[in-house]
């Protein structure tokens, strides 16, 4: 069995028509794409990596993509939501959406024949969500950090360090997201970058940290305006139930308010003082939502609930025999918008309710979460916990089986 050589790839789109000077600066033309190609072959031959992490998009992905089957490697995909919506924003644009907004033609084939003839050779597709808000920028930047989690997970599991390969000029990008968005995550934990020379000026690690862009390179081109549409924010979201709560009758229920609830809100308060805290909250008896603005808060908290139903005292009867909890994460962009109702922000999202799902199917007494929430975890550089893959899963109301992971403190960790 041959060693596992992972590599993460970043890179720019191919040019839209109308990126052109004086308003913006050209930064992936078609007239780079044959040397950007020979480059990629270089690159990858003296790197023999034997599995790759990437997006799919025209330009640097496809061409990565396109290098990789070619040696023979695994390549996993992700998408940051639903396919025909990505192809329409990053493989081809509809013809109706006019000319300046088409992607410059590559060499031979169009764009959208080079993604459907590698489409099914995929290793895995992995598909964030099935919607995007009007604009992507949020949506895209969950993607790079999902690819980059997936990455350091296999490389973490396999013993092996992982290198990324990025196709950047060194320049700030259109908006967050981008491959400046990846390439700075990337550098901040300590992954060792190998830097594509074709489209950057001069030495690009004298660009990393300042990036100051020439003027025009931070526009954002074909961006519809966006009407008072509220901001996402990548969050993790932690759904808890307390399993047979429907079998206690009423002599027990001001039992269960002082032995469960009053011990969660102790651990609330606890994690808010001890800034891991929730952004926000709130409890239907038997069940718990929370959402965090990270993976590491979300996942410290999650186990000091799980200590709470393992103690033998619990509700006086026992957690493990009548009662025992079922806790769920997941992570990825929600709305944050002021509560109408409430004075206070609330969350909402297809996340949010991507999170609720997994629940029901999680085992008693543990901590499961989605393959996102691990990702965005070894994004994050969280050694506090691990999460292991326990299969894929059939959750209810959605479609189609999903891996998830169970979630487990780091020994020898405390809070």
């Amino acid at each position: 069995m041959r060693m596992s050589r992972p590599v993460a790839f970043t890179g720019h789109m191919m040019d839209r028509v109308g990126r052109i000077r004086p308003h913006f600066i050209p930064r992936f033309p078609a007239s780079s794409e044959a040397r950007v190609v020979e480059s990629v072959h270089r690159a990858l031959s003296l790197m023999a990596p034997t599995v790759g992490y990437c997006s799919a998009a025209c330009g640097g992905d496809l061409i990565f993509i396109e290098a990789m089957l070619a040696r023979g490697a695994e390549v996993h995909v992700v998408l940051p939501y639903a396919e025909e919506l990505f192809i329409r924003d990053c493989v081809s644009v509809p013809v109706g959406a006019g000319a300046e907004q088409q992607f410059q033609a590559g060499a031979g084939a169009s764009w959208l024949e080079r993604y459907n003839a590698v489409r099914n050779r995929f290793s895995s597709l992995l598909i964030l969500g099935d919607r995007r808000p009007r604009s992507n920028s949020m949506a895209s930047d969950y993607c790079n950090r999902v690819i980059l989690g997936l990455a350091l997970l296999r490389s973490r599991a396999d013993g092996v360090p992982l290198r990324m390969l990025a196709l950047w000029d060194g320049w700030s990008g259109d908006a967050p997201g981008g491959a400046r968005s990846l390439v700075t995550l990337a550098e901040a934990l300590g992954v060792e970058i190998e830097f594509l020379p074709d489209l950057h000026p001069g030495d690009v690690q004298d660009v990393v940290r300042a990036a100051v862009p020439p003027p025009g390179i931070g526009a954002e081109p074909f961006r519809a305006v966006l009407d008072q549409e509220p901001p996402q924010q990548i969050c993790a979201v932690l759904f808890a139930d307390v399993v047979r709560f429907g079998r206690l009758d009423e002599t027990r229920l001001p039992a269960f308010v002082s032995g469960y609830l009053k011990p969660l809100a102790g651990i609330i308060q606890d994690a808010r003082h001890g800034g891991y805290g929730p952004l926000d909250f709130n409890t239907w008896g038997d069940g718990l939502f929370c959402v965090f603005d990270s993976a590491l808060k979300a996942g410290l908290f999650a186990l000091e609930m799980q200590g709470l139903g393992r103690k033998d005292s619990w509700l006086g009867f026992g957690s493990g025999d009548e009662l025992n909890q079922r806790i769920a994460l997941h992570a990825g962009p929600v709305f944050r918008i002021p509560d109408p109702i409430f004075p206070k922000d609330t969350f909402v999202g297809t996340n949010i309710s991507f999170a609720a799902r997994i629940e029901p199917v999680t085992a008693e007494g543990e901590i499961w979460c989605s393959q996102s929430f691990a990702a965005i975890a070894a994004a994050e550089g969280v050694r506090d916990f691990d999460c292991e893959c326990v299969g894929h899963k059939v959750l209810p109301k959605i479609t189609g089986e999903y891996p998830l992971y169970r979630l487990s403190r780091v020994s020898g960790q405390g809070r």
